[in-house]
């Protein structure tokens, strides 16, 4: 199926597609590709950086993922934050108080664009600490550009969609993740359980980093034990013999949590 209102944006432009993989795959793309989107990801062509869009990968309530093609026939996942979702005025907790994003203006436009810079730059504290992540590449208003993880279009499954030969051993590598993430990159994923795990070549890559926080944010701490109970929620039900959360916790940082952390809630 093709997608003909980037054509009809710039006339120069005459292979951008998007081939439905569903029934729903029109509404979809429609939901995120506003005119604005739309002029990005023509400006994204015409400087050779994107050719083809090829399908979607994954769909969100904040976000979709797209496979597509850069003109030199590279693998790109392209993320899309919608600019039309009330998913975003619940976020906020995970900006505020971030020295990164202190000048970012108020209003729905600006935010998406600091959320999606925020992912970018989180991306790239990850790599750099030795993290298993999708690669950065650009980010340009609600669009962000990464490494696509997966190989000839076919995109990498969730880890709660393989069936694990040794989930012990996957359990322990997504711990040393967790330690690498708050010692070496300084970050609390603040999201982190089997849906935003990618398993490829045997091994778990970390995505969705939008809402990852430093830690000397004022959340950071209930964030990490958050996250902590969820990997060590979902691996239990695999059979795994896990630490226990406030052991695990210590393990990662150093120090006792909080025992009110376990009661903790947050409005999200």
């Amino acid at each position: 199926m093709s997608y003909k209102d980037l054509n009809k944006i710039d006339g120069k432009i005459d292979k951008e597609r998007i081939r439905e993989k569903d029934s729903n795959a029109l509404k979809v793309i429609e939901s995120v590709f506003d005119f604005q989107t739309s002029m990005v990801l023509v400006k994204l062509m015409n400087k050779g950086i994107l050719k083809d869009i090829s399908f979607v990968i994954s769909t969100g309530k904040e976000a979709n993922v797209y496979h597509a093609y850069s003109s030199k026939k590279e693998e790109f996942a392209i993320k899309i934050y919608r600019t039309t979702t009330a998913e975003f005025k619940r976020n906020w907790i995970y900006v505020q108080g971030d020295p990164r994003f202190k000048k970012y203006k108020k209003g729905t436009y600006s935010f998406i664009y600091t959320w999606a810079k925020k992912e970018y730059k989180n991306l790239k504290r990850m790599l750099n600490a030795g993290i298993p992540v999708p690669k950065p590449e650009i980010v340009n208003k609600n669009i962000l550009i990464m490494s696509f993880i997966g190989e000839k279009q076919n995109a990498a499954p969730l880890i709660r969609e393989v069936n694990l030969k040794k989930p012990g051993k996957v359990y322990s590598e997504i711990l040393d993740i967790l330690s690498l993430m708050y010692n070496e990159a300084k970050l609390v994923h603040a999201d982190l359980s089997e849906y935003n795990i990618l398993y490829y070549k045997n091994k778990p890559i970390i995505i969705d980093v939008s809402q990852a926080v430093l830690l000397d944010h004022p959340q950071a701490a209930f964030f990490l034990y958050r996250d902590v109970s969820n990997i060590n929620r979902y691996f239990s039900s695999l059979g795994v013999k896990t630490l226990n959360n406030s052991d695990l916790f210590e393990q990662i940082t150093g120090v006792q949590p909080n025992p009110k952390l376990e009661l903790y809630e947050i409005d999200r």
